[in-house]
């Protein structure tokens, strides 16, 4: 006679977790330009097949190259950004050099990475905490990639 009971109380607990796993509402997932957002530590540079490895510190003058990458979100499918060069020389004087790099739109690709855009050309990917921007150098037309991590 235990069996029918314990059975019952078994299937009673049973549904009770899949009522309640059920139940759960998912989170939405927050705006493209929020996931973007923020600063990225300046990773890697690459000059067409060159690239540098990020601090970099120059062996024959000792300055130590850094840099970071400063997203912020305009609206929810686009963002700013803008890089600053680091570099602090042996006596460790520092020399900031930032640029803004514009405006870009951002989309959600296939593959389910952020991706940005000027106008129709693609610039730039953001996906598991990891931004890489690209454009083409206009002197020596190579392909510039910069990567950071935030």
């Amino acid at each position: 006679m235990k069996h029918p009971r314990f059975s019952s109380a078994l299937l009673v607990i049973l549904m009770a977790f899949v009522i309640i796993s059920c139940s759960k509402k998912e989170e939405p997932e927050p705006a493209m330009g929020d996931q973007v957002a923020g600063t990225y530590t300046l990773t890697k540079v690459s000059l067409g097949p060159l690239g540098i490895d990020y601090p970099y510190t120059d062996p024959t003058t000792g300055v130590k190259s850094s840099g970071k990458i400063e997203i912020a979100k305009v609206a929810d499918d686009k963002a700013t950004a803008s890089i600053t060069f680091i570099d602090t020389d042996k006596a460790g004087k520092v020399t900031e050099d930032k640029t803004s790099l514009g405006e870009a739109t951002l989309k959600k690709a296939a593959t389910g990475e952020i991706e940005a855009y000027s106008g129709t050309t693609k610039i730039g990917t953001y996906s598991n905490s990891v931004l890489s921007l690209s454009f083409v150098d206009p002197d020596s037309k190579l392909l510039v990639t910069i990567t950071g991590k935030k």
